[in-house]
């Protein structure tokens, strides 16, 4: 194991970051070398740098780096401003603070995203997903309430919890959840094509229908509302 270990970044390199059972953070930020604080020695190949670890991992790479990370077990951090990142955790949480593309997975735990410029792909069996701002936001729990304050088109698929959702423009919006409240804002004068459907629960739209995209939710039982910021 070295700490503190330094290597050039090789341009267009993909950093990939694996433990087995422990907390991985990647931070990415203004720099042109990757540094592990915490893990074993990288090792550069053809398809970019490796950093291995069977405890804690801790690296540093330059701003807009694409980064692949996976763990057994433990919690996955993303720190400061990196480009596609693709995130794999058997149980633990996964906090993310600016990627461009992000594709994560975890068993059980709570996933949170300040911002995907593109679009964003959340899966978790048992938790919450939280997302700031996004492009396209693909996300789902079995289990848990699914929050996301502004993006351009979701789908978005819970077995129980509420959604709270936030469309930034004109886009298409398809939510189906077993149980659970849905609340979809949407700009004001915004006139989409609505279909709204709900098992057991209460149905409100504040819209006048359009041809502004596409709002579709089906629910089990809970309410459904549409309303304008």
């Amino acid at each position: 194991m070295t700490p503190h270990k330094s290597i050039p970044a090789p341009p267009g390199a993909v950093l990939r970051v694996t433990s087995r059972s422990a907390r991985v953070t990647v931070t990415g930020e203004d720099r042109s070398d990757i540094v592990v604080e915490k893990g074993d020695e990288p090792a550069v190949g053809p398809d970019g740098v490796e950093v291995k670890g069977s405890g804690r991992v801790k690296v540093r790479c330059p701003a807009g780096t694409d980064v692949v990370v996976g763990t057994g077990s433990g919690n996955v951090e993303l720190h400061g401003r990196l480009g596609d990142a693709r995130v794999t955790t058997g149980s633990g949480t996964i906090e993310v603070e600016e990627v461009r593309a992000l594709d994560a997975r975890t068993g059980s735990g709570d996933v949170e995203v300040d911002e995907c410029t593109e679009r964003c792909r959340l899966k978790t069996e048992s938790g919450t997903v939280r997302v700031g701002r996004a492009g396209e936001a693909d996300l789902a729990t079995g289990s848990g309430s699914v929050e996301a304050e502004l993006v351009s088109g979701a789908r978005i698929k819970t077995g129980s919890g509420s959604v709270e959702l936030g469309l930034a423009e004109a886009g298409g919006v398809d939510v189906k959840a077993h149980s659970g409240s849905v609340t979809i804002s949407v700009p004001p004068g915004l006139r989409p094509a609505t279909s709204l459907r709900s098992g057991s629960g209460k149905v409100r739209c504040d819209c006048d229908e359009g041809d502004d995209g596409e709002i579709r939710v089906k629910v089990g039982s809970g309410s459904i509302a549409v309303v304008e910021r």
